[in-house]
């Protein structure tokens, strides 16, 4: 290790540190991608009609065909030469034409030809799909074909490709180099005390139940590869309920099908459910998952109650009721036919963005919003009371558009559901090309893992505490929204799964569920690159895990296992760097996740040696275009822990004997009320302490969101003690939102603490709490 780390600083000061020292060979995905770029922008979108945005930077869209094709009950459109190439640089495919609310699925032959695209927007003149994970795009690659069946004659003029304003001009290397080369390594200290437990608002466990997730209901795959996820210490988390297409279209021949009632429009006829079995699949899972808490989320309500080709099945106004009635009935025949539901049940799937619920953004739409979810809360509360309730499963969690506009609408929405709602939800994806986070901190960075998780969860807890509507929080998707089945692409969702789920395993007292986007196997799309297993050739999707080939998606499953026990207190100073410590039986677990733009190189070494029997590192990183998984690399010290950049490692130390817990650190949080307030002047916060005794150590959290980054300090006072936060590394990023933080003198504490912050122009104070630490005596024998 230490002779590497020689070599890399050597190589780095011969070349004076230029900022492309590792890159100047592009990994092997890299040239591919690379050409087929160039084969983009230098020939394919020559004579064909493109639309640019940000100054021409970024294409957002080109027309691959255009042409008069007229279908009646079958389509097939087979698109020119070298679409195949650049297919897979763009998010979405979409149809112009006539009469296209008859299309079908729409299926991509080759390359997808046992499933069907996922549509988001279906009207008569426009039809869209996600395009997906496709191959690499080699230059000899079939030809692309599109083939549905129509339900009558239809009309096709154009074929576009979209990118949503994702694809630039200029080649992104980024993912298809060495990220960190182009500096030495960084020695950073991190100090676990293993003398100490870590109790978070009470709670000291793990609770791995709640992280180790992914995404499936109990029973939604073969038993065999749920063996698999349960022997890695993961189980089934979430999973969608599409009541068009399970109950009014149905999923088999024989089934029976949902009506709507001949003498009352808009709601369904429920005596349907005396017909139909409504049993969950949880009866037929894996023995261990029969019992277990998992959610479900409602969506794609049926068409005659919905309003049409938009919005996935948006009930219309005056069906709210039909529509609530039939969730309760739905839930209530699932606990009588089966014995049981989930635990908890999502509203509607991601309801705050348009394709979903087609009121946004009307004045009203947010209040439309909340009345469906209280209502349809009411109705499943009254038929099945244990069940719990909630939403609004949130997409696109950028919340500080529209001058925070949107914060305030989720802010209202919270407390328009106050009475009604058991529990909030949201989804965080980090977007295309967002490999080398640090390094696009100044330019188009603008995701969530470098402080703007943490910031936005900060604006919601602080909220729920000032409107006495604390309620638990629960993170129903979490991944990449990345498409392709690359090398590149496959890291950023593995390392996205990791990077995630380990900053909400740190906020066990706020999150009930954590669900990576991460799939055993995918059923409506085998070889999708967020599944774990693809069928082999000629294999079908629903068998035994002797038909599947393992993708890198299982290294996630493989680097956690284990991972459990109760938490060790852990100090460290490196910012972007997550580290979590828990100890269990005869060992000590280390987590710790590498956000920063530099290669690290931890040093635990403040563990003593006495108790030591061995040690080893497993990791999980991306170097030379490559994904490498090392299951176990045995050290001698624990001076030199390795970590890449982006990267999530675990270290794993046996011990002779069991830890001796001497003491327990309480931490505890508080809150002001105040959220999303602008910082053109002068600012004051207050928050209440219920006690101020014992306080060991306290910290101040302050969020700041500011285009451009902070150029200088933020100063204030707490209690008329002034303070002042300098916090280098935010002056680079162009999207700043994330928390400061500044340690308090707990001799400063008052039952009432006043926090004032100098007036910074375009600031905005996000949110203010403190961190507070009590140290006790542990009592367990």
């Amino acid at each position: 290790m230490k002779l590497r780390k020689f070599v890399a600083i050597l190589f780095c000061l011969l070349i004076g540190f230029n900022d492309r020292c590792s890159s100047q060979t592009l990994s092997q995905e890299g040239q591919v991608r690379k050409a087929a770029h160039d084969f983009l922008f230098e020939s394919f979108a020559k004579d064909r009609q493109c639309k640019y945005v940000k100054n021409n930077t970024i294409l957002s869209e080109i027309t691959v065909l255009k042409k008069r094709i007229e279908a009646d009950g079958q389509l097939s459109i087979e698109l020119p030469e070298g679409a195949q190439r650049v297919a897979g640089m763009f998010r979405h495919l979409a149809i112009r034409g006539e009469n296209l609310d008859r299309v079908g699925a729409l299926k991509l032959l080759p390359y997808k030809p046992d499933s069907t695209l996922h549509h988001s927007i279906h009207k008569p003149d426009y039809y869209r799909v996600q395009i997906g994970a496709l191959q690499l795009p080699k230059p000899d690659a079939d030809r692309i074909v599109l083939k549905a069946i129509t339900s009558g004659p239809v009309v096709v003029t154009e074929v576009i490709f979209s990118s949503q304003n994702k694809l630039p001009v200029q080649f992104d290397d980024l993912p298809f180099r060495n990220l960190g080369d182009e500096q030495p390594s960084v020695t950073v200290p991190v100090q676990i005390d293993i003398t100490s437990e870590l109790s978070v608002e009470g709670i000291s466990d793990l609770q791995r139940e709640k992280f180790f997730r992914y995404y499936a209901a109990p029973g939604g795959v073969h038993p065999s590869l749920e063996k698999w996820a349960y022997d890695r210490g993961f189980l089934p988390g979430r999973q969608i309920s599409k009541m068009q297409y399970a109950l009014v279209r149905g999923y088999s021949e024989n089934q029976p099908k949902l009506t709507e009632l001949e003498n009352k429009k808009g709601y369904a006829d429920l005596r349907f459910f005396d017909r139909y079995d409504a049993a969950p699949p949880v009866k037929q899972a894996f023995q261990p998952f029969r019992e277990i808490d998992y959610a479900m989320c409602l969506d794609n309500w049926p068409d005659f109650m919905s309003i049409e080709h938009v919005g996935r099945g948006t009930p219309k106004v005056e069906y709210f009721d039909a529509a609530a009635e039939l969730a309760g009935a739905f839930i209530a025949d699932q606990v009588k036919d089966g014995g049981r539901t989930a635990t908890w049940w999502e509203v509607k799937n991601e309801s705050t963005i348009k394709s979903e619920w087609d009121y946004h953004w009307d004045d009203n739409s947010w209040n439309l919003l909340a009345d469906f979810h209280n209502r349809v809360a009411d109705q499943i509360h009254q038929r099945s009371p244990e069940t719990k309730v909630g939403g609004p499963s949130s997409a696109w969690m950028q919340v500080q558009v529209n001058d925070f506009g949107l914060y305030r609408s989720q802010r209202e929405f919270m407390d328009l559901t106050k009475a009604k709602l058991d529990f909030y939800s949201h989804h965080f994806y980090e977007d295309f090309a967002t490999i080398g986070a640090w390094h696009r901190r100044d330019s188009t960075y603008t995701n969530y893992l470098l402080g703007r998780t943490e910031a936005i969860l900060d604006m919601l807890q602080a909220h729920m505490y000032g409107s006495d509507n604390v309620k638990p929080v629960l993170i129903t998707e979490c991944g990449s929204l990345q498409p392709g089945r690359g090398p590149s692409d496959y890291w950023l969702r593995i390392r996205s799964f990791s990077a995630y789920m380990h900053k909400f395993l740190q906020r066990p007292h706020e999150i009930d569920l954590c669900v990576p986007f991460a799939f055993l196997n995918v059923p409506w799309s085998p070889r999708d690159g967020n599944a774990a297993f693809i069928p082999k050739k000629g294999k079908p999707n629903n068998g035994p895990i002797e038909g599947y080939d393992q993708t890198p998606v299982t290294h996630f499953f493989d680097l956690w296992r284990e991972f459990d026990g109760r938490r060790l207190s852990v100090t460290h100073n490196r910012q972007w760097l997550d580290v979590t410590a828990v100890h269990q039986d005869s060992q000590i677990f280390v987590a710790m996740t590498n956000m920063s733009g530099q290669r690290l190189n931890v040093d635990l070494s403040g563990i003593s040696n006495d108790n030591l029997r061995t040690m080893f590192q497993r990791r999980l990183y991306y170097r030379d275009g490559k994904i490498h998984f090392q299951d176990r690399i045995d050290l001698d010290e624990l001076s030199d822990i390795e970590i890449e950049v982006e990267e999530t490692t675990l270290v794993i130390i046996d011990l002779k004997n069991r830890l001796e817990i001497k003491n327990v650190i309480d931490r505890s949080f508080v809150y002001a009320s105040e959220t999303a307030v602008k910082a053109d002047r002068s600012t004051e916060f207050e928050i209440l302490i219920d006690s101020k005794t014992n306080i060991d150590s306290a910290e101040l959290i302050i969020g700041v969101q500011k285009n451009g980054g902070l150029q200088s300090p933020l100063t204030g006072s707490l209690n008329s003690n002034r303070f002042q936060i300098v916090a280098e590394w935010a002056q680079d990023f162009q999207n700043l939102f994330a928390p400061l933080t500044v340690e308090i003198a707990p001799s400063q504490l008052k039952d009432k603490n006043v926090i004032r912050l100098d007036p910074m122009p375009g600031l905005t104070i996000t949110s203010v709490h403190l961190q507070l630490d009590r140290n006790r005596t542990n009592q367990t024998p």
